[in-house]
């Protein structure tokens, strides 16, 4: 009976440990900006959103730009890539 309990609380144990050791907030996960448009998410530290203080965003030819602090309060925006005037 004893040998029982010292393997439950060792098993005890080893699942409390993992739950310390596992990160506070999950990884966060940015998806694909739709054909023909650039798209991401801008950060702000404040709620009138009036300082910007990191982005994650991706630009018409697919790079994506990963800056500053990203917490906070954010906005997602979205432009289309379309063709302006060429030269002339």
């Amino acid at each position: 009976m004893t040998l029982l309990l010292r393997r439950l609380a060792l098993v005890s144990a080893i699942g409390v440990g993992s739950l310390v050791l596992a990160p506070v907030t999950p990884a966060a996960a940015y998806s694909a900006c739709a054909a023909g448009t650039m798209c991401g998410w801008l950060f702000y530290s404040d709620a009138a959103r009036t300082h910007q203080q990191g982005g994650h965003t991706t630009n018409c030819q697919g790079v994506v730009l990963d800056w500053g602090i990203k917490a906070g309060y954010s906005t997602y925006i979205v432009q289309s890539c379309g063709d302006g005037p060429g030269p002339v």
